[in-house]
């Protein structure tokens, strides 16, 4: 059990090491996101704050004569450090003249008047450090001890004014002091709780999930051999009898038509079919019953003769033309004669099948040798394997044709396994597909 559940537990684990520390994260993430709105909030309200003091410029100017007390209008306007008259001032002149220590004059021309402005003392912020700069693009000209270019949040605003177009700029960094730690600690202590329950659940999960799996392991083992075994069956003793259905047909039309000398090749092809019927259904008997099965020396050119000869009507339905170039007569190889018969069946009813209409077709058959073997090579002129087929041909359930199960070649290489064979599917070069068979000789 111990090894059932482990892997369970380190993931488990893992992911809940993970949530604590996406949670975590997230708690820090969000109190210094907290903190990073608050100073953006900090900045605007000295935005706003300064640009109320550039409108009192502006309204005011067109107001003063020049002989008003500084005194009185300090109490009301801080931001106003000298008023003067000025002597002959061109109305064209600029209204706005920079001086040192980010001080900057404003000009009345039509009173001739002018105040020196001094926005210091706005600037003195203890959460965002701001500086102010008299251009858009130009560098500050008032600017508080720790603004700095490099700080953690930079934010920038330009005023909308004909004659004041300052530029505010604001920065500041992290306060690490003021995190909160009371939330670390109980979202940990959540996750803790979490995981040791989490933990109980899962044990007693997994050990309700094995037991469970185990009994239905052997069911569905049962169920899943029954039904490759019944499938196997379906597909095999389905090609006899439809064989013996067709020459049924056959021998009935021969009987209306009086053709009795044709009647014994009918009836001799029936009775192939049937011995061929009763070998596999003794074989699928064999293999229920656990009974082992011999391999013995065979001949696989008289198993392809007789397969030949079951196929007989398909063949010349379909027009095919067989090639057969067996080099050694007499070699044998260690086979079993029905499961040998089987595979060969298989191969050339399958390449009947894709030729049909093909005024071409046919099927070529070569043996030659192989080290410590025997090569057979079983070729067609159809269109051969597409590029998912040969992937896929001896998958079960796979068919290129519509009314095919698709148990075919997997039988095959189920077959040619039993029988320490090999099998190699391939296409042609000028077309058509290419099964290659390679036996163990027999000593």
């Amino acid at each position: 059990m111990p090894h059932t559940y482990r892997p369970w537990m380190k993931r488990y684990w893992l992911a809940w090491l993970l949530l604590v520390l996406i949670t975590l994260i997230a708690l820090f993430a969000d109190q210094i996101l907290q903190q990073q709105r608050a100073a953006e909030a900090h900045f605007h309200q000295q935005f706003n704050r300064l640009a109320a003091y550039q409108t009192q410029n502006e309204t005011l100017l067109p107001l003063l004569t020049g002989d008003e007390k500084l005194a009185d209008l300090q109490t009301k306007f801080p931001q106003i450090v000298l008023l003067e008259h000025t002597v002959n001032r061109p109305l064209t002149a600029p209204r706005f003249e920079e001086v040192s220590g980010g001080r900057y004059w404003l000009y009345n021309p039509y009173r001739q008047i002018r105040m020196l402005v001094d926005l210091h003392f706005a600037l003195q912020t203890p959460d965002v450090a701001l500086a102010l700069a008299f251009h858009i693009h130009a560098q500050p000209a008032i600017q508080a001890a720790a603004y700095s270019e490099t700080a953690r949040w930079q934010w920038q605003r330009p005023f909308i004014n004909h004659y004041q177009p300052f530029l505010l700029k604001g920065s500041a960094n992290p306060d690490w002091r003021a995190l909160h730690l009371l939330p670390f600690v109980l979202a940990l202590l959540v996750w803790l709780a979490i995981g040791a329950l989490g933990g109980w659940l899962l044990r007693h999960w997994r050990q309700h999930v094995a037991m469970r799996l185990r009994a239905e392991y052997f069911q569905r083992s049962r169920r899943e051999a029954l039904g490759e075994f019944t499938a196997g069956i379906i597909h095999e003793i389905n090609q006899p009898l439809t064989a013996i259905n067709t020459w049924l047909h056959s021998s009935q039309l021969l009987l209306k038509l009086g053709k009795y000398e044709n009647l014994p090749q009918a009836l001799n092809a029936m009775s192939l079919q049937t011995e061929r019927l009763a070998g596999l259904l003794q074989r699928f008997r064999d293999i229920v019953s656990e009974r082992p099965v011999t391999m013995s020396a065979v001949n696989p050119e008289a198993v392809w003769r007789r397969v030949t000869l079951l196929l007989q009507q398909e063949l010349e339905e379909g027009n095919v033309a067989l090639h057969q170039q067996f080099q050694h007569h007499q070699v044998q190889v260690m086979s079993d004669p029905q499961w040998l018969e089987q595979v060969f069946h298989n191969v050339l009813q399958n390449a009947i099948h894709m030729q049909q209409g093909r005024a071409d077709a046919g099927v070529k058959i070569v043996s030659e040798h192989a080290p410590h073997g025997i090569k057979i090579t079983i070729s067609d002129n159809g269109p051969g394997f597409s590029a998912e087929g040969l992937a896929q041909a001896c998958m079960p359930f796979y068919s290129s044709r519509a009314n095919s199960m698709g148990l075919g070649m997997t039988l095959v290489e189920s077959l040619m396994l039993r029988m320490n064979g090999q099998l190699r599917l391939a296409n042609r070069a000028e077309g058509g597909a290419e099964i290659t068979l390679i036996f163990q000789l027999a000593e």
